[in-house]
């Protein structure tokens, strides 16, 4: 299996997903242990709008970039300079932003020490952002995994000594963040300066890259929204021990995006340098194909095994999690469609579809919301975020069927090429164990 290939960047980049889906899945145990259901949910609910900005920011620059470098149209160099000139913009511009909103009540519920952390995140953030687009563009999949990993181990090593060890709680959850950015980001640019040794500014590549990246930004940062609107709303609703149980069954239930992200990571950068759609088209497709019924069968067993992980590993405290697991699990299948074919189409320089899509699953993720939050409390936010998703996902696919002209059997149903490439990975594997 060539270290380039498709097919080993994907399993090169499911493997690092299984690790760090176990990792997070540990380090969500231990917070949720040591800070408590409200605890967890004032962590969760400081960091929702600086993540919410970083999808503004992010101005469609990592896409946008990746695209770029991919198609050869600017060198790497030039394009590094001009990121460096937007980072330092974008990042002015949404700490004020963030500023402006902590301002509003926030500030005053947590106190200035403990919103500076979120608020000092947001460069590090953006900026990894933005490097990510680069080694997309220069194919460094590997890299971005080695990344993921060295993200989880920083996280995993500093809530050990800030929550465990010196028990500073939601003081020492909160500067975990910032740790992990940093260091990521550090990591980021050592690579990078490998294969771009030089930095240079050209006048007209960064706003040719907001430009062609705006589009991107929007499309992604309402997908956020419609991601992170439920806790928005339940922290004005509802307590922040109702936040903390929300934050359990959410951050569970989507774990089970982890590969499908992964190997939408691998589609845009393949996408992004593809020179025919015709075989970006079949490669996204034959891995929907490939991964829609394992994924389904997962989720059908973590339905069945989530009362007996939130019990044991949780407490009782959280116990309510269970319930938003359950009612969130069919949306967050859904949007496995999403997941995988949005990284093609974005990779091929068409973020619209996503834009259009999904500005009506936000519309109606906010009404229902409004409606079922009073009523139904955290389950009713997970009832409006599976509706949500799964409109979103079926409409984004309807509208991938008629741009790419095929039909739902290409994307849904395996074929005799699927099946003897499964059969060629399976004994791959088989041999290597056996040392053949």
């Amino acid at each position: 299996m060539k270290k380039n290939s498709t097919i080993f960047h994907i399993f090169s980049s499911i493997g690092t997903k299984v690790i760090v889906l176990l990792g997070s899945f540990i380090i969500s145990v231990v917070l949720a242990r040591f800070l408590g259901p409200e605890g967890k949910g004032i962590v969760t609910a400081i960091f929702v709008i600086p993540n919410l900005l970083v999808s503004i920011a992010d101005l469609g620059i990592r896409q946008a970039t990746a695209y770029y470098v991919g198609k050869k149209i600017y060198t790497p160099s030039n394009v590094y300079g001009s990121i460096l000139v937007v980072w330092v913009i974008t990042s002015c511009l949404s700490m004020v932003a963030a500023l402006a909103y902590y301002l509003t009540g926030s500030i005053q519920q947590y106190g200035w020490i403990l919103i500076s952390i979120p608020l000092l995140s947001i460069p590090f953030m953006l900026l990894n952002k933005y490097m990510n687009g680069l080694l997309l563009g220069l194919q460094q999949i590997n890299a971005i995994n080695i990344k993921n990993i060295l993200n989880f181990i920083i996280n995993f090593i500093f809530l050990l000594i800030l929550v465990v060890l010196l028990n500073y709680g939601i003081y020492g959850a909160a500067t975990i963040h910032l740790i992990v950015a940093l260091v990521t980001l550090m990591y980021s640019i050592f690579i990078i300066r490998k294969f771009v040794p030089k930095i240079q500014y050209q006048k007209g590549i960064a706003q040719s890259l907001i430009s062609k990246g705006l589009v991107y930004a929007v499309a992604l940062f309402i997908l956020n929204l419609n991601y992170k609107i439920d806790i928005l709303l339940l922290e004005k609703m509802t307590t922040p021990a109702d936040v903390g149980i929300y934050s359990i069954g959410v951050s569970l239930s989507e774990l089970i995006w982890q590969i499908p992200a992964a190997m939408g990571m691998v589609l845009f950068s393949k996408s992004a340098n593809s020179k025919k759609d015709l075989d970006a088209i079949n490669r996204s497709t034959k891995l929907l194909r490939i991964s829609w019924i394992p994924i389904i069968l997962g989720s059908a067993l973590f339905w069945f095994l989530s009362p007996y992980f939130i019990r044991f590993l949780y407490g009782v405290e959280f116990i309510e999690s269970i319930s938003v697991i359950r009612i969130l699990l069919p949306g967050i299948v859904a949007m496995v469609l999403f997941k995988i074919l949005n990284a093609d189409l974005a990779g091929r320089g068409y973020p619209l579809f996503a834009l259009r899509v999904y500005v009506i699953a936000l519309v109606l993720n906010i009404v229902l919301n409004i409606l079922l939050i009073p009523r139904y409390d955290i389950n009713g936010a997970a009832i409006a975020s599976t509706i949500s998703y799964s409109v979103g996902a079926l409409l984004f696919s309807l509208s991938y069927k008629n741009k790419s002209q095929i039909r739902f059997s290409e994307m849904f149903i395996l074929n005799k090429s699927d099946i003897n490439l499964i059969k060629s990975i399976m004994n791959r594997f088989i041999n290597k164990r056996r040392g053949i």
